[in-house]
């Protein structure tokens, strides 16, 4: 049913492109795209929210979730195999897996976060989970599915709205997680419905019922609350910052960065010694998801830094947070929206920790915790006070004073002693990604690093040493102002360059769908340079550039619908979803053009429902959903056991690409979309209109000579072995002199049914004036559409060479000379799809 892939060890990073070794030292290098899927959402939380019983794991510990369980269960460690199930059951594995190759996906970025590996206390790892894991991926490896594995965090942990560390984490970084939503230190979405946005005062309003509905998008500005501000600053700085604080003797810099360094080292061992798995399959690994400097760089402790650009609900300020921190109340904590015009203030509030209690943990908590989870902290980590409470960290190390609130080391956070600037990528994030390299490459030594620098910031340039010429960056976007207004817009921004501080607010707004799509076009250029200029990944002088992947980009699907004058409307019903398409084709559209972009959408999420989307802090950006599943004889829809039935990959039974492909999907022709999974040569330009279904590739074929170049730097020894071995068959010198041998060289492209679909009136033709032709590719080998075949047919022009189509593939098939040159592809419709 779906093309077989090439192995996935041959893949290469030395060029812009993911590259595949050809079949001769002088054809061009195969260039890649890697387009596909985040699996899953749902792997931030456990599967089953209790330690006694199992649950469907399509409820789980969603982030809605409330109940006393959410904290006990962790406190208890957790159980064996606490994620297993997510991101789906190992007897579903065959039908998502099957149903993402139909869709023309051939890479998976995985998650997996450090409490998934580490929940039970430090150093005891759930081997049941990576047993599962191994498993799944497999299954992954059956279906031809490249997979780079992401050490997924948001927000530094679940106890604080997002993913990532584990509980006994945040105790051994001095809070608790039991009072972080109540100091209004993270508002938490499982807490919302008894405590509002936390306080006495969030009590009181979600007692009477008029705390409001779940804000969405709100779990974001927890990055810029207390909780989550010390975590990072602790894990990436506290050597400096916060040297009376160590743990085992070591500073909790070091001692928290090995737990998670280790335990993603254990389960790469795991990997390997499963074998068949690393470079087979598992191609690489991101560094951490999205990593945040917390405090670090901060230059006003009394003020919003300028990084807090997006802020909702009550905001406290820094030297606020600190209040809240130790228990005291706090006057004028400034409330705000977030609009389509930008952030609006809504006034101001009070916030009043219930019973004085405050975020850090008193002694007698701390001393029963380190004899709890196996720890001791240092004699100088003492910042209580007589009663043992209130120890603040930073109190403690002379940033602010307690007794008067004021802040006493203004940029303690952002000058060295020595005056110099903090600079979070280049002085922390840095030497923590090195280690975390080293780690994995120990067990993976041919791992291609996916650089994952935070969110539009320029990733640093790294040693040789360090890349070993097999890195990538995986830079993220979204376009910010859909995703948190939840619906287009007639205008929009340039957000990367507003950050970057490459274009000033008047010049960055950009009005009407074609200046938005060619602004999506520039930011997503302007992320990918960072992968060859000097100043990021790469230096010139190494001669070298490097791929870049996207590693997350997509939309929400609960869009509100844009009427006229770019005013909101409701939606017709919770399964329209035309905006939602729209949106992300202009997205999608701007990794396409000379970008040529690889990229993973966010997310394929096997347990997205209508009432709770992906099950995480309400976001619904899953692209499938199986509220969306339509039973047989039409309806609403009804849950996933009405798709398809799994069949292993060998099966020989007939799918039905229709019954698989479409119910469930949601906006499918925005991202179901034509593309050059494999070039014969550097991509130049690739389009595609989804209105007209108009598809055109340019692609630039290098000569012989220059191929050779090009696969010595990619391929090292195999060039240079195989370039004498030909070289001596043919008689042909190694200096690039022309071969009497003919060759020829192959481009993949995917056509999707959703565009092209047969509907049996076309039939093949020679060409029309325009030398193009109509083309109806042969039926998909087993597999079927409804009732007829399930085959393409489109009216081609091509600048040279054969174009054969099988299924959804097409092979594009042109010559290897000694002069390089541009070949050109022009696809269309060659009837009406009905889907």
């Amino acid at each position: 049913m779906s093309r077989p892939l090439p192995s996935a060890a041959d893949t290469a990073t030395a060029h812009t492109y993911f590259l595949r070794r050809p079949a001769a030292p002088d054809h061009p290098p195969i260039s890649i795209l890697l387009r596909g899927v985040n699996l899953a959402g749902s792997s931030k939380f456990p599967a089953s929210p209790s330690s006694h019983e199992s649950t469907n794991p399509a409820e789980g510990c969603m982030s809605h979730v409330s109940g006393e369980d959410v904290f006990a269960s962790a406190e208890r460690g957790g159980q064996d195999g606490w994620y297993n199930g997510h991101p789906f059951l190992l007897d579903e594995a065959d039908t998502h897996l099957r149903r993402l190759r139909a869709y023309g996906f051939t890479t998976l970025r995985y998650l997996v976060t450090w409490e998934a590996l580490e929940h039970a206390r430090p150093g005891k790892y759930d081997e049941a989970y990576i047993d599962y894991t191994i498993s799944v991926l497999r299954k992954c490896r059956d279906y031809g599915f490249r997979v780079y594995i992401s050490p997924h965090q948001d927000v530094f942990s679940r106890f604080l709205s997002g993913s990532g560390a584990p509980y006994w984490a945040l105790l051994a970084l001095g809070i608790h997680p039991r009072r972080v939503h109540q100091t209004g230190s993270a508002v938490l979405h499982h807490q919302w419905a008894r405590e509002g946005f936390g306080g006495v005062e969030g009590r009181e309003a979600a007692t009477r019922g008029d705390q409001g509905d779940w804000p969405d998008m709100i779990w974001n500005t927890n990055l810029h609350r207390l909780a989550a501000r010390h975590c990072f600053t602790m894990f990436f700085a506290s050597e400096e910052l916060a040297p009376k604080c160590t743990i085992d003797g070591q500073s909790a810099s070091r001692w928290i960065q090995q737990r998670f360094n280790l335990a993603y080292g254990h389960l790469a061992e795991r990997l390997r010694d499963a074998g068949g798995l690393l470079d087979e399959c598992v191609i690489g690994w991101d560094s951490m998801n999205e990593p945040d400097g917390g405090f670090i760089g901060m230059p006003d402790m009394t003020t919003y830094p300028p990084s807090q650009s997006f802020k909702k609900g009550p905001s406290p300020t820094p030297v606020q947070a600190f209040q809240l921190g130790i228990g005291h109340p706090v006057k004028d904590v400034e409330i705000y929206d977030f609009t389509s015009l930008g952030e609006k203030k809504r006034g101001k509030t009070m916030l009043t920790p219930p019973d004085g209690a405050g975020l850090w943990l008193a002694r007698q908590e701390a001393i029963e915790a380190g004899e709890r989870w196996g720890w001791k902290w240092g004699d100088e980590w003492d910042f209580w006070d007589d009663n043992g409470d209130g120890g603040c960290v930073w109190a403690g190390h002379g940033v602010w004073d307690k007794a008067t609130g004021e802040i006493r080391k203004p940029d303690y956070f952002a000058k060295r002693p020595d005056g110099q600037d903090y600079d979070f990528i280049d002085h922390f994030w840095r030497p923590h990604y090195t280690d975390l390299l080293s780690t994995l490459r120990a067990a993976h030594p041919r791992a291609i690093s996916f650089l994952n620098p935070p969110v539009f910031e320029q990733p640093p340039d790294l040693a040789e040493a360090v890349k070993r010429g097999r890195v990538a960056l995986s830079a993220h976007f979204y376009d910010g102002l859909t995703l948190l207004a939840k619906r287009r817009h007639v205008f929009n921004a340039d957000a990367v360059g507003l950050q970057r501080g490459l274009i000033s607010l008047p010049r960055a707004l950009k009005f009407g769908a074609p200046s938005i799509k060619s602004s999506m076009q520039h930011q997503l250029g302007e992320l990918k340079g960072d992968a060859s200029r000097s100043s990021g990944v790469a230096e010139q002088r190494e001669g070298r550039q490097y791929p870049t992947i996207i590693g997350e980009i997509g939309v929400p699907f609960d869009m509100k619908k844009t009427g006229l004058l770019g005013l909101a409307q409701g939606k017709k019903h919770a399964r329209d979803y035309e905006e939602p398409e729209k949106a992300m084709d202009q997205v999608l559209t701007g990794c396409d053009g000379e970008n040529a972009l690889s990229y993973t959408l966010w997310a394929y999420e096997p347990y997205n429902t209508h009432a709770h989307g992906d099950g995480w802090n309400g976001e619904d950006l899953s692209i499938w959903s199986a509220d969306d599943v339509a039973t047989d004889s039409g309806g609403k829809g009804e849950a996933a056991e009405s798709a398809p039935e799994p069949a292993p990959p060998d099966a020989d039974a007939v799918v039905d690409l229709r019954a698989l492909m479409i119910p469930g999907a949601r906006g499918v022709r925005a991202w179901c979309r034509p593309y050059p999974l494999e070039s014969a040569g550097r991509i130049e330009d690739v389009r595609f209109d989804m209105k007209k279904g108009t598809f055109e590739l340019v692609i630039h074929v290098p000569g012989r000579a220059y191929a050779r170049r090009m696969n010595r730097e990619a391929f090292g020894e195999w060039a240079r072995a195989a370039d004498v071995k030909s070289a001596g068959e043919a008689g042909m010198p190694q200096d690039g002199a022309s071969s009497t041998a003919p060759a020829q060289v192959s481009s993949t492209i995917f056509l999707p049914l959703v565009h092209y679909l047969h509907d049996g009136s076309a039939a093949p033709s020679g060409p029309d004036k325009h030398g193009r032709r109509v083309v109806v590719g042969a039926p998909e080998p087993g597999a079927v559409w409804g009732a007829r075949p399930a085959r393409v047919a489109v009216r081609v022009g091509v600048s040279e060479g054969e174009f054969v189509v099988v299924g959804q593939w097409a092979t594009w098939t042109v010559d290897v000379r000694d002069e390089g040159r541009e070949v050109r592809l022009r696809i269309g419709r060659a009837g009406d799809v009905v889907l």
